[in-house]
């Protein structure tokens, strides 16, 4: 049996600053609607209460690392934390899928890593997460779970074995700038500045939205323009920082029947994929990549992703390759993958299905925005145009394709994605019909795989031919 073990210290100070960061939004609604009438009773309260603050946060923060102890005993990893309510989390080694490490400016400033335990059947979050260890005592507990020894006596056995089956693909950073120029992430900042728009409405109660319109309002058309196109670079600039930080150093390496990613500017992570945990892999070509030839390759991951994004359950495998890369790339890593599919396509009469409910939705909005803001909505008519291409190539880019062992489906939102799925990954296999559909002898066909939480990733392509779609399930039925 072995002594239960602690956190490092810098726990502590790990702990407060998340505190503060999870109550920083209302922390500061409350500070700035109670600033004036705070400080007409004492001028010293505005720093008393930032006073409060870190002295709770503190407080908390101690008790969290003298409360979270771990130790490993049997085949198991025991984890015991909790303040008030005390959680014991026994993880059975057996069920250990994948022990991955990570390390932001503070953990790299003491010698640190932050470890996270998958298991099967998990979700976004890890199964077990221990916030700040030493790296040697991070390498015991990926020791223990992967009984390292055993590989080490067998060395002489299996290392031409080992050296056949290693291969190792590193980012570039040119092949980095251009990722980070391409991955069309403005959307995701233009979502984050209208959640604090929104906040700052409550906060100093003036409408961001009207105070924008009317300056725009005011001021000449090319000012205006100018105004919105340099709006747009700024975002796109900062899109461009962000997937630096993210993908800088990347490097995925192939070892035996794992797959291990590095990378990481700010914050490194490292992290282990077996390959018997990957359920579907992705080909993800966006607007911006598509004309040049160039592609992201991501998994879906059994159990949670071990790099996904708050919407995604997908963990990037590679950020950035070029289409006649593909194939060599997979047949390096991920053999089983390589297909050369033969897309049944949906029929040119299921062409208006395509065109017809977001060309509605378009011109009902554009409409909207001509009433609402007169001249300024008519900026609006080419998003009608936009859809409709973008409708046209989402009925030209559908299909499905299926080989003896490895179904084929691609689709396109925004981005156009083909998707790979072994039959024996597919957890749930269904078509449907609504009226119009069955019209003009149309259906959808969606399945889903054993990915992140209990509903799983899901992919659909519609508007197929009513017997294609009967040809797939013949085949997933083994009637075929």
């Amino acid at each position: 049996m072995s002594e239960p073990k602690r956190m490092h210290p810098i726990s502590i100070v790990l702990r407060m600053l998340k505190l503060i960061k999870d109550a920083i939004v209302p922390l500061a609604i409350a500070f700035i609607a109670l600033l004036r009438d705070m400080t007409k009773l004492f001028w010293w309260s505005p720093f008393a209460l930032v006073g409060v603050i870190l002295l709770l946060s503190g407080l908390f923060g101690f008790l969290y690392w003298y409360r979270f102890t771990y130790r490993m005993e049997e085949d198991e990893l025991r984890i015991e934390s909790g303040i008030f309510v005390r959680k014991k989390r026994y993880i059975s080694r057996h069920r250990i899928h994948s022990v991955n490490t990570s390390a932001n400016i503070l953990h790299r400033l003491f010698g640190l890593v932050k470890l996270e335990v998958q298991t099967a059947g998990g979700g976004k979050e890890a199964e077990g997460m221990i916030p700040a260890l030493s790296k040697p005592d991070a390498a015991d507990i990926q020791q223990f779970v992967k009984r390292k020894e055993n590989i080490v006596l067998q060395e002489d056995k299996e290392n031409v074995q080992i050296r056949e089956e290693w291969a190792s693909y590193r980012l570039s950073f040119r092949r980095l700038l251009v990722a980070a120029a391409t991955s069309g992430g403005t959307g995701v900042i233009f979502g984050f500045l209208f959640a604090i728009t929104q906040q700052a409405d409550e906060v100093v109660n003036i409408n961001i939205y009207s105070f924008a319109y009317d300056w725009l309002s005011e001021q000449s058309l090319l000012l205006s323009i100018f105004f919105v196109i340099g709006s747009l670079a700024l975002t796109w600039m900062v899109a461009m920082v962000g997937t630096i930080l993210k993908y800088c150093f990347f490097e995925i390496t192939k070892q035996g029947n794992e797959l291990f990613i590095r990378r990481g500017l700010l914050e490194k992570r490292e992290m282990t994929i077996p390959l018997h945990r990957i359920q579907a892999l992705k080909i993800e070509e966006n607007i911006f990549r598509q004309p040049f030839g160039l592609l992201a390759v991501s998994a879906e991951i059994a159990g949670g992703a071990t790099d996904a994004d708050k919407h995604s359950f997908s963990t990037v495998l590679f950020p950035l390759l070029k289409k006649s890369e593909l194939s060599a790339f997979l047949d390096e890593l991920l053999p089983e993958f390589v297909v050369e599919p033969s897309f049944r396509k949906p029929p040119k009469r299921a062409l208006l299905r395509y065109l017809f409910l977001p060309s509605i939705i378009m011109v009902l909005v554009t409409g909207i925005l001509i009433y609402s803001f007169g001249g300024y909505g008519l900026f609006a008519i080419p998003l009608v145009l936009l859809t409709i291409i973008f409708s046209i190539l989402s009925h030209r880019d559908a299909g499905v394709s299926w080989t003896t062992d490895m179904l084929t489906m691609r689709y396109r939102e925004l981005t156009r994605v083909t998707v790979h799925v072994n039959r024996k990954k597919v957890q749930a296999f269904y078509g449907s019909q609504h009226y119009y559909q069955s019209k003009k002898q149309l259906g959808t066909l969606k399945i889903a795989v054993a990915s992140g939480g209990a509903k799983g990733s899901r992919f659909k392509v519609k508007h197929l031919e009513e017997h294609d779609i009967e040809d797939v399930s013949d085949w997933y039925s083994f009637r075929s």
